[in-house]
């Protein structure tokens, strides 16, 4: 059809020339999260290492890193600008427009994958292929603790938290501009009240299908809070040093084992650093090579469950039968190929189905402009 131009392949630039380092840090986050599930298979040349196994799973405050930094992204590009219900509408339409398409896709991979080893007669994992959740899933309230168990493409939980997150953020951004104060009060003494058990087991940093919502919520007021006070984020001192300490410190807690009531309060500062860093406009040449990875950070999250179960378990194991040290570097090889198929679905998929959802009628090329669409996860 006429005005319709195909998808193709784009030249990925820094979403924006102001927040290189939290393009950067989205991007080391994500591939965090996929070393903590990768490393059954990492782990295959050390037998026995449980430890190390155990050790890894606390990167998985990585996410807790993610919902920090999008509740200061949300605010650096809307701010204040949610002022009428047409803005808000506008706001949610670009929010399900950049999230749902690949998540609707990924979820369509897991339920045939659920409908064959139904239809084989197999053991289909009840919790995870329960078509009972599918609407659940469908409409993004896996991460309320409506299903009993992780379903279907089990990391979406954060993604079903940070849509309630955008949901409720112009109240929570109004809240935070209107009473700083007692919102940095009410933020803290929720954080120091899930750090000493407020809610019944699981420990909060641990929560996913199960209520994973209230994981998302400090982090997501921190990120608005540490926009509301930008201003004295960009008089930090010396903000790479301290960006590179809090990186080490969280690289080296979980070495120790230390734990993620420890870990998470570590990303959390990780946040303030590359945010004070950004706001400082201190990103270094490395900084500015890594930052445009950072667009590929939903892609990554999303497909590599789908990586993990062809590329690794079904052609890995099961086809070529690899295990021990054969299998641990056939799982590092699964790394660059999650990348390079979160390129293609960026470009060929996510990209076009964005403008089109959206209503757009934009360049097919990300821009600089620090206040175009960005996302968070």
């Amino acid at each position: 059809m006429a005005g319709i131009r195909p998808p193709r392949l784009i030249r990925l630039t820094a979403e924006s020339p102001d927040l290189l380092h939290l393009d950067a840090l989205r991007f080391g986050a994500a591939l965090a999260i996929v070393v903590v599930h990768f490393r059954t298979n990492l782990l295959a040349a050390w037998p026995g290492a449980q430890t190390a196994f155990s050790r890894l799973d606390g990167l998985a405050v990585s996410v807790d890193l993610f919902f920090a930094i999008s509740g200061f992204v949300i605010s650096w590009v809307y701010g204040d600008r949610l002022s009428s219900l047409a803005a808000y509408g506008t706001f949610l339409r670009k929010r399900v427009a950049r999230l749902m398409p690949l998540h609707w896709a990924t979820l369509g991979f897991f339920v045939l994958v659920g409908l064959v080893l139904q239809s084989q007669g197999g053991d289909a994992a009840p919790t995870k292929y329960n078509f009972s959740c599918l609407l659940t899933n469908a409409v993004l309230l896996q991460g309320w603790g409506l299903c009993g168990g992780p379903s279907f493409n089990t990391v979406s939980w954060s993604i079903s938290a940070e849509m309630t997150m955008y949901f409720a953020y112009p109240l929570l951004f109004l809240a935070g501009a209107r009473f700083p104060r007692i919102a940095l009060i009410a933020v803290a003494a929720l954080i120091l009240a899930l750090e000493l058990g407020a809610l019944a087991p699981p420990f909060w940093v641990e929560r996913t299908h199960n209520l994973g919502v209230l994981r998302a919520f400090p982090g997501f007021c921190i990120g608005i809070l540490l926009f509301q006070n930008r201003a004295r984020m960009a008089q930090l001192p010396a903000p790479q040093a301290w960006l590179g300490a809090a990186l080490a410190a969280l690289i080296i807690g979980v070495g120790l084992g230390a734990p993620k009531s420890v870990l998470v309060l570590i990303a959390y500062a990780i946040t303030a650093c590359g945010i004070a860093a950004d706001l400082q406009r201190k990103a270094g040449p490395m900084i500015a090579r890594i930052a445009p990875a950072g667009r590929l950070t939903y892609s990554i999250y999303m497909l590599h469950p789908i990586a993990q179960s062809l590329f690794i378990n079904i052609v890995g194991r099961r086809i070529l039968g690899l295990e021990g040290a054969e299998l641990t570097l056939w799982t590092l090889a699964a790394l660059p190929v999650t990348i390079a198929i979160s390129y293609l679905s960026l470009c060929l998929f996510e990209e076009p189905a964005r403008r089109l959802l959206s209503g757009g009628h934009g360049p097919r090329r990300p821009t600089a402009d620090p206040k175009d669409e960005r996302f968070s996860i």
